[in-house]
Formats: C-alpha cells, structure tokens, sequence
C-alpha cells in the first residue's frame, strides 16, 4: 500500500473510531496508542486526526493535542432538528425521482444491514461494519434525489448525527427495535408513500434524540 492509500485507509479507520464513539466526549486521542494499533507511524495518525478536525469531530488544543469533540446537548437537539428538515427534502425529491434499479439497491441496503451485527465487545461499542451498513441504507434511501445540495448538506449532518446515535447505543435508554423501524421506513419508499416514508423518518430520528431528552429530565429528578 502507498503512503496515499495508507493516509486515506488510516484517516477512514479513525473516523470510524470516532464516529462508533469509542472514546468518550472530551477523550483523549493518544497518538502513540492509536498509531500501534493500527500499525501505522505516529505521523500518519496525526494527519489523520488533523482531518478529523476539520471535519468538526476532533479538536486540537496546543500543548495537550487532540481530542473527541466535546458532548453538547443543545448542539444535538439543533443538530436533529436540522437534520429532520433536510432528510423531509432528501426524501421527497428522491421518491419521485426514483426507479426500479433504486428499489433494488434498497431492497439489498436494507438486507445487509440486517445481517450485519450492530455490537462488539463487553462496552457495546458499534461494530464498524454496521456503521458502514447503517449509512449505507440511509444513502441508498436518498440516493435517487437529484439536488445535490440536499445531498451534500444531508451527508454532513449525517456524519455529525452518528456520533450522537453512537453513544444512544451503548447507554439505551429505551427499547428500541432498530431493525423493524429501517424496514417500515425502506417498504413506505418502496410503494412511493412520500407522507409516511418522511413520517415514519421523522419518528425514527427524534427516537434517537429522545434519549438525550430522557436523561436530561432524569438529572433534573436526581
């Protein structure tokens, strides 16, 4: 492999890492750790979480070096909020733009994330394989959407919104059955039901964001 697709394979590596919230909010980012686990020189970790803070996942303080953007409740709420809209838009344009070969690309999206197991380990990290499988049947969903700026804004606040239902995952709050709920959503697109497809999306989400809800007010008992 090449120092390029070194970069690149290290730098999606990490963002994964963030991304299945495998560090704690305000968790240090240890260079040399990571760079041994991943075999790689402690350089290319530090490019790689370089990217990480432009892609506002990571930030770097001078002299105490990098860590996992900080948890902010308010931030999450605006976040799903905005991300409610854009999906509603996303949606819509690409039911009524979309075909047979769309349906088909949905229909396997949605069989390989259910296949694909959601946990590993005793800390309930999310494995990497069903973060890949899970943005993949929400990409194929709008895929057929022919704005590409819906597109471009919707896969940031994707990316951002991940973190947020990572760590939803590992403390849940609820019970929640994740797999019905992508099925319901993916057969409304399938018959062309713009309503209920955006409904049940909209449902889906502020699920995923009532968790933070749930533990605000159990703070506000304590």
């Amino acid at each position: 492999m090449n120092q390029s697709s070194l970069t690149e394979a290290t730098y999606q590596k990490l963002h994964a890492y963030v991304l299945g919230a495998q560090v704690k909010p305000d968790g240090k980012l240890k260079i040399a750790e990571l760079a041994q686990s991943m075999s790689v020189s402690p350089s290319v970790i530090r490019e790689g979480l370089s990217r990480l803070v432009a892609d506002g996942l990571v930030v770097a303080e001078p002299q105490r070096g990098f860590r996992v953007v900080p948890f902010d409740k308010s931030e999450a709420y605006h976040l799903f909020e905005a991300r409610i809209e854009i999906e509603r838009l996303c949606l819509t344009n690409a039911i009524e733009h979309a075909d047979l070969a769309w349906e088909g690309r949905l229909v396997a999206a949605l069989h390989e994330l259910a296949k694909t197991p959601e946990e590993r380990g005793q800390r309930g990290s999310v494995s990497i394989d069903w973060l890949k499988a899970h943005a993949n049947f929400h990409s194929t969903l709008v895929s057929s959407c022919r704005n590409p700026w819906y597109i471009k804004i919707r896969a940031n606040l994707y990316q951002h919104s991940e973190r947020y239902r990572a760590l939803a995952l590992q403390h849940p709050r609820t019970s929640r059955d994740l797999h019905a709920e992508h099925e319901q959503i993916a057969h409304a697109a399938i018959d062309r039901d713009i309503q209920t497809t955006c409904a049940l999306m909209t449902v889906h989400l502020k699920r995923t964001i009532n968790e933070f809800v749930w533990e605000d007010k159990q703070e506000t008992a304590a």
